[in-house]
């Protein structure tokens, strides 16, 4: 019975030295705390105006981000006029990045004008951007969506 214990320890031990160096422990996946803020160059916003919200998202680190997708889906109560993003790919009113460093930002410009008949329901609302989407784990998502107050003021022409 000692002799089989031996053996196996052995072989074990064997097994062990010949595997050496060719395994190895799997790597912890990096993360990342991104961080979206919006502003709006108004709070209020007469028909037939445009409306400016500047969207900023932040890598906090300590990783670099990979394929990231935030955007803003636009309200019904307005209408999208034009969508420009720092770096990326511009789908729409969303922005595509394949890599944000950590400390690093990168911002869209949503340009939007009010519908042209909104009901008053329509007429108060938020307007929140969203990060959609990113590769690198982030850890902390209170900090992925950020929202404006709107007010559409003034007659329908």
């Amino acid at each position: 019975m000692n002799r089989r214990i031996a053996r196996s320890a052995f072989a074990l031990l064997t097994l062990g030295m010949l595997v050496e160096g060719s395994v190895q422990p799997a790597a912890a996946q990096e993360t990342v705390d991104l961080a979206l803020t919006k502003v709006a160059d108004r709070k209020k916003v007469r028909i037939g105006e445009n409306i400016t919200f500047t969207i900023m998202l932040t890598n906090l680190g300590p990783a670099t981000a990979t394929g990231v997708v935030f955007g803003d889906p636009v309200p019904d109560p307005l209408n999208l006029v034009s969508f420009t993003c720092s770096q990326g790919t511009i789908s729409g009113s969303f922005c595509a990045v394949d890599s944000v460093a950590s400390g690093a930002s990168v911002i869209a410009i949503l340009v939007a004008t009010p519908i042209t008949n909104p009901a008053r329901s329509e007429r108060r609302f938020s307007n929140t951007a969203f990060i959609a989407e990113s590769a690198t784990p982030d850890l902390n998502s209170n900090n992925n969506s950020a929202s404006v107050k709107i007010h559409i003021i003034g007659k329908i022409p």
